[in-house]
């Protein structure tokens, strides 16, 4: 178990202290770790334990504190900007729903740590009249099959989804749109009055945050606070939902990458055998647990990407189409998809106008 490991399981309540007496050098290496996995603010709460035990003290102690100051007050910020957003959405009689985010750090035992990113907004209806009511009243940049960038706030980067999430293989993706049309409704309405608006149940995001880090796994790369976050989702289901998570994920094709997920989960964080949804597969699971740690939050520390120019569409799509083929065995439909499928968005959302 590595010193990094160490403290993430401190930081949960899990382990009291550390194996050793830590150096600066260890210091170091850890909080360059937290930074690569955007867990900054979540750790922080693990060094002031150790640190008040008396533990070393890291030399940028303050610098790491001022860090979780900055991320408490940006969390606010965005708890702020969800609530408007949902009100300026309900004004134009949509529904709308916040995923991911600051949803989920409401799990979390201090929701203002989690570190946070832009506004994911699911709003009800259907693409193209979403499309033209966004394209009437902002700047609307890039725009996908599943989201819209869109400038609502100067301050919040702000993503407004027509569907949650969605896959390369064009058979599976018709079964995705038929869960997301049935859950719909649910989370549109559950509306939480002590925040301001409404975030997806815990069965449904039990479901959706794994495509979300299944697509991100075969995308670019994921990091450890995508995990954690599915730690709390994990947590937060009864023993039924459990089972009928279970069976939506196979109907979904995830199951095998549920398997692999649920070694991480145990691995990382610790996660207790009667929170799991099915039995870890150790292979894929270690597989996926080193693709995890080098790539890093959304893949931006892979090292594999240093000869490839990102803003060349070209480059990304060869390189993401030759790593892809080591996630075969859990995701054979998407990585074969995959090639096929990126060319053919690309002519899509050409001929639908779209930025």
């Amino acid at each position: 178990m590595t010193l990094f490991q160490e403290l993430i399981l401190i930081s949960l309540g899990k382990r009291e202290q550390f194996s050793r007496r830590l150096t600066d050098k260890d210091w170091g290496s850890i909080y360059t770790e937290a930074q690569r996995h955007s867990l900054v603010g979540i750790l922080l709460t693990g060094v002031e334990q150790v640190v008040a035990s008396g533990e070393s003290r890291p030399k940028f102690l303050m610098q790491w504190i001022a860090m979780g100051l900055a991320l408490e007050k940006r969390n606010r910020l965005l708890n702020v900007r969800c609530k408007e957003i949902t009100k300026i959405f309900n004004g134009l009689g949509l529904c709308s729903c916040v995923l991911k985010g600051q949803g989920v750090a409401m799990l979390y035992p201090n929701p203002l740590r989690r570190q946070s990113g832009d506004i994911d907004l699911w709003v009800e209806g259907d693409r193209g009249d979403i499309y033209k009511i966004l394209k009437a009243r902002w700047n609307v940049g890039e725009t996908v099959i599943h989201h819209a960038e869109v400038e609502i706030f100067k301050d919040t980067p702000t993503e407004i989804h027509f569907i949650p999430s969605f896959t390369y293989s064009p058979f599976l993706y018709r079964k995705y749109k038929k869960f997301f049309k049935r859950c719909a409704d649910r989370q549109f309405a559950n509306y939480d009055k002590t925040v301001g608006f409404a975030y997806p149940t815990p069965d449904f995001n039990a479901v959706y945050s794994l495509m979300h880090i299944f697509h991100h796994v075969l995308h670019e790369g994921i990091g450890l606070r995508q995990l954690l976050d599915y730690y709390y989702i994990l947590k937060s289901l009864g023993k039924e939902q459990q089972l009928q998570v279970f069976e939506e994920m196979r109907y979904l094709g995830l199951a095998k990458f549920a398997e692999a997920v649920m070694y991480v989960e145990q691995r990382m964080f610790g996660l207790e055998p009667e929170f799991l949804l099915c039995k870890p597969d150790g292979k894929t699971g270690r597989r996926l647990l080193e693709e995890i740690e080098l790539a890093g939050n959304f893949g931006k520390y892979d090292k594999r990407y240093q000869h490839v120019d990102r803003k060349s569409r070209m480059d990304v799509y060869l390189h993401n189409v030759k790593r892809n083929f080591v996630f075969f065995k859990f995701a054979p439909s998407e990585v074969l998809w995959a090639p096929i499928w990126k060319p053919c968005h690309f002519v899509w959302r050409k001929l639908k106008g779209y930025s």
